[in-house]
């Protein structure tokens, strides 16, 4: 898991992955340059080198967007708790009503609120989920008021006030760098070369790829109305609807498309707050969406409706090699 065996993969990808770059793109460097003298500024001013009590994991990516970060956040909080670690999770609140304030989620919290993240990580993890775009602040108050043993930061990498001893870049397999280009005139959050000083990176890729990292696995659908299971298999040759408000949602729809299934995609920005008219189509074919959207319709009482539970398998070695990290730094 060294950066050296890395970095020839991810130069590789990134020279046939861009995106390109068009008219608007070279219009909006000069506020790229501000951006980047701003994240420059933060970093230099901003940075925490206080030692934490608790150990941290931030999971993050270079890209704005989907690169799969909750759903490892939630196989990481299941990995640690089932070899009994005390495990709190820190969200950013991204699009709730008021980011900036500090709140427990539970089983009354609501998406407009916490953010559907948060909301998803609870549901599936025996974890204390925070929510706070202060993630310094969120991170205190997990330290001061319960017995955790690792705090996990659900995004995070330039939020430089949060100090933290494990640093995972996703990498996305099929388009890792977009354009290249930082905010706003590409997806970067900060440049490709920086990627060198992290140790930790796992790629978002398709199963039969030899990258080490994650794949989602797909195999049964949940129906919103009755929780009951069923087969992907049995869409193969239907028409769908996919009503999706994810980030980057063209890994979903090629996984589901190899079940022969007919899409009807629906796709709306990332982390909006789906209403029920959303799903008012006027033809008896069945809705799919993800988890993470499903956790905002669960008052809406659809019919012939599935959501695709979050699901992804680990590479052997990188279970290996976080687990050493973990209870090295526990020993420490």
């Amino acid at each position: 898991m060294s950066n050296k065996s890395k970095l020839p993969i991810l130069k590789k990808l990134r020279i046939y992955s861009l995106d390109r770059i068009y008219i608007l793109n070279i219009i909006l460097l000069p506020l790229t340059l501000i951006y980047y003298t701003i994240n420059l500024i933060k970093k230099f001013f901003f940075s925490n080198n206080k030692i934490n009590t608790v150990p941290v994991i931030v999971v993050g990516n270079l890209t704005v967007g989907g690169t799969g970060k909750t759903s490892l956040v939630i196989w990481l909080c299941n990995y640690f708790s089932s070899r009994k670690y005390n495990v709190g999770v820190i969200s950013g609140g991204y699009k709730t009503h008021d980011p900036n304030n500090l709140e427990i989620v539970d089983k009354y919290s609501s998406a407009s609120d916490v953010g559907d993240e948060a909301i998803l990580i609870n549901n599936k993890t025996n974890t204390i989920v925070c929510k706070s775009k202060d993630r310094k602040k969120a991170y205190e108050y997990l330290v001061k008021n319960y017995n955790l043993d690792i705090i996990i930061s659900d995004d995070g990498l330039t939020h430089y006030k949060l100090n933290r001893n494990i640093n995972i870049v996703i990498v996305k397999e099929d388009r890792p760098f977009g354009n290249g280009l930082l905010l706003p005139a590409g997806p970067l959050r900060e440049v490709p070369r920086v990627i060198s000083k992290y140790d930790n990176i796992i790629f978002n890729k398709n199963k039969n790829s030899s990258l080490p990292g994650f794949y989602y696995e797909i195999s049964e659908l949940t129906s919103l109305s009755s929780n009951s299971k069923i087969s992907i298999d049995e869409l193969s040759g239907t028409s769908v609807h996919l009503v999706t408000a994810i980030a980057n949602p063209d890994l979903l729809i090629n996984n589901l498309k190899k079940f022969n299934i007919d899409l009807i995609v629906h796709i709306y920005p990332d982390h909006h707050l789906l209403n029920k008219d959303d799903f008012v189509f006027y033809d008896n074919y069945k809705i799919l969406m993800t988890e993470k959207d499903f956790v905002k319709c669960v008052t809406f009482n659809l019919e012939n409706a599935y959501y695709i539970p979050t699901k992804i398998v680990v590479d052997n070695d990188i279970k290996i090699m976080l687990n050493n990290k973990i209870s090295n730094l526990l020993k420490v």
